[in-house]
């Protein structure tokens, strides 16, 4: 999926390798996660992560169902994707892929 986020365009997929957690989570087992700056999480005007219009994906979230469902996260935009979720540029299950 290719989302606006101003001038540019990200990708964000999650995708849970464990239909049964995925299920548990109430998610399918490959999600679109969408990129908006309308709201900040921060000061520092970080981008907040929704899975749909209304639910908030975090860090947190992605760690649980990486270490649970081993899930892992693709993006073409790792940059904006840690500062956003608070993830390490080398964090386990993070992928970055081509635009």
């Amino acid at each position: 999926m290719q989302v606006d986020a101003g001038e540019e365009t990200m990708k964000v997929i999650l995708r849970i390798a464990d239909a049964a957690v995925a299920e548990k989570f109430g998610l399918e087992s490959v999600v679109e996660i969408n990129c908006t700056e309308e709201y900040c999480a921060s000061s520092f005007g970080y981008p907040v992560f929704l899975i749909g219009e209304e639910n908030i994906f975090t860090g947190e979230l992605f760690r649980q169902l990486r270490d649970t469902g081993g899930a892992t996260l693709e993006t073409d935009n790792p940059t904006k994707v840690c500062l956003g979720l608070g993830l390490a540029r080398n964090e386990p299950g993070l992928v970055v892929v081509e635009a």
